[in-house]
């Protein structure tokens, strides 16, 4: 999942869910939290237990433009 450089709180559902035909419950497959505004990367997981990685959209900072 990925996350626009200012967003800290996101929404979604498990693309592992999703793709499993047999999934019980929508709601199982909902995810949602935050990530701090200086961090990067995190993790999160679905109910019914699917790992998701949390990423941040990085943008180059103007010096790196500069260079």
């Amino acid at each position: 999942m990925w996350l626009s450089p200012h967003a800290t709180h996101y929404e979604a559902e498990c693309e592992a869910c999703r793709a499993d035909r047999w999934s019980l419950a929508a709601d199982l497959a909902h995810i949602e939290g935050t990530l701090r505004p200086d961090a990067d990367l995190g993790f999160a997981s679905c109910r019914r237990g699917h790992r998701v990685v949390v990423r941040r959209i990085v943008r180059p900072s103007i010096a790196a433009k500069a260079s």
